[in-house]
């Protein structure tokens, strides 16, 4: 008899397309999967404890799966560790990137380790509890033994994504802990209170795999595992794509956007994107969104994707300094390749969001300025994003920092990464997205000159109140519009989808945050 399967997150909203497809393999191969969201969690709180505590009972599942990443580390740990006093019989396995790039840390409370891709193991790890046979055995998996950590040999990537079944918008069999401490099935009005879009924006995913090896990214870690296999991108064929994209938008007719994760999207040749846009257009007939790097950027390719919906585009900058892009974060496009790629996008009308990584203890004062440099040079308008930089355990990067700077060790266990540091140049790299060229130059002059100096001082009080208060609601508001084709009356419908990550990301740069010691 197949067991009950229990797969848990404990991220703050309900985008969670990898436990989805987890969910939905096992769905798809017979099992009774249950997904529970616990955005909430506090493990301070009894009575939200207790009601998880009769949700299992209810349910009696053969075992419990959770996924997290690193920012989840101790709220997994907690629920573990106290769940495990209530089920002793029940085993608990972990998975997604923290617990692949940190299985000996994770074993301290979890049973079994998942490293890597986990829809095989899962089902296999299913089959092994069903059978109350020994799942020791299987592929990806690690576990402790004799106090030693053991690690079982890895599958082979997942060739044919098409072998992957599709998930739904708001999946089966879900349910969610409100603030209330109540479990209810997932509906409509609770998937929109957590999602990050209000439930306008469909996640997919076309591909996977990224060629790119930059020091920063957990990728890194990835590749490790599968011998840089990981590298090569695998993709769903049109057909199954363009299938599951027509049912979502059939089935939730408030789904303005379809959102590709996909690393970058375009990294396609040229005939399977015309063919993708040519069906894409014909059958699904809705905005969609790609994130790009730089280097891939071609404007026939734009050109294909523009006409078939393509509306918005998040682009990785990371730094402007070539230097840092090609020495520390080993990236391999630099800062002509972002600005070419941004002139393309400009010139087919599409809106852009720009990544930038802030915080690097290896840019000196030239390297950051170069940034906001390269920010004054981006066609208008655009939306910078800024994220603090995360040194990630199993990055390159990680390690080059620890030789000195050892005190950073677990920051990344608690840090949220767009609470990036307030300092000066900070504050102007942010302006640099939305203030004019000259403003900008004659600041950049002040401060060069004199950053204690009257001057620069009033300049980048103005600045920043203009920046803050006008231009930046202004310019997230054009872009919407652009990606409403210029209808205002669109645009105000689709508004209030983008106010919750909107006002989130807006909102931090007040936050107050002391500059991290960078004395080595």
């Amino acid at each position: 008899m197949l067991v009950n399967v229990l797969l848990v997150s404990l991220q703050k909203n309900v985008d969670v397309s990898g436990l989805k497809f987890l969910h939905y393999y096992l769905l798809h191969k017979g099992y009774n999967s249950l997904l529970l969201f616990l955005p909430n969690f506090d493990k301070n709180d009894s009575h939200a404890f207790n009601n998880i505590i009769k949700f299992i009972d209810n349910e009696k599942p053969g075992f419990i799966g959770i996924s997290l990443m690193s920012l989840e580390y101790s709220n997994a740990a907690a629920l573990t560790d106290s769940l495990k006093n209530r089920f002793s019989s029940i085993p608990f396995i972990w998975g997604g990137i923290h617990p692949t790039i940190e299985p000996d840390m994770c074993l301290v409370s979890a049973d079994y380790v998942c490293l890597g891709e986990g829809e095989k193991s899962i089902l296999d790890f299913a089959d092994a509890v069903s059978t109350n046979g020994d799942p020791k055995g299987i592929n990806n998996l690690c576990y402790m033994e004799n106090d030693r950590l053991r690690k079982n040999p890895m599958y082979p990537l997942i060739e044919n994504l098409d072998d992957i079944p599709s998930y739904e918008h708001i999946p089966a069999n879900s349910f969610l802990q409100g603030k209330d401490g109540l479990i209810q099935k997932m509906n409509k009005k609770t998937f929109r209170t957590y999602n990050r879009f209000r439930g306008t924006i469909y996640d997919a995913v076309s591909s996977r795999g990224c060629p790119f090896k930059c020091t920063f990214c957990c990728n890194n870690s990835l590749a490790d595992l599968y011998d840089n296999k990981s590298r090569m991108i695998r993709r769903r064929s049109i057909e199954y794509l363009i299938l599951e994209l027509e049912t979502a938008v059939n089935q939730y007719p408030e789904i303005e956007y379809i959102h590709f994760l996909d690393d970058c999207f375009s990294m396609a040749n040229k005939d399977h994107i015309k063919s993708f846009c040519n069906v894409y257009k014909e059958r699904v007939r809705k905005p969609f969104i790609t994130h790009e790097i730089p280097t891939n950027v071609n404007r026939e390719k734009v050109e294909y994707m523009k006409d078939a919906g393509l509306v918005w585009v998040e682009v990785g900058l990371q730094s402007g300094s070539d230097v840092v892009c090609k020495d520390i974060y080993k990236r391999g496009s630099y800062k002509a390749d972002y600005l070419n790629s941004m002139r393309i996008m400009g010139d087919n009308n599409i809106a852009v969001v720009c990544d930038v990584i802030l915080d690097n203890p290896y840019e000196k004062e030239e390297d950051k300025l170069e940034t906001l440099q390269a920010l004054v040079e981006t066609p208008r308008p655009f939306l910078p994003h800024f994220f603090s930089l995360n040194l990630y355990k199993g990055t390159e990067l990680h390690d080059m920092v620890m030789k000195e700077y050892p005190y950073r060790k677990d920051e990344y266990l608690d840090k949220d990464y767009y609470d990036y540091e307030k300092n000066v140049i900070n504050d102007m790299t942010r302006m640099a997205g939305f203030l004019g060229q000259e403003y900008m130059i004659k600041m950049v002059s002040l401060y060069r000159t004199n950053p204690n100096g009257k001057k620069f001082k009033t300049m980048l009080f103005f600045g920043k109140l203009l920046s803050i208060v006008i231009i930046e609601p202004y310019t997230y508001f054009q872009l919407i519009k652009i990606s409403q084709y210029g209808s205002t009356l669109k645009s105000l419908k689709v508004l209030p989808g983008y106010f919750k990550e909107g006002f989130k990301r807006y909102f931090k740069q007040f936050a107050s945050r002391k500059k991290r010691k960078t004395k080595r």
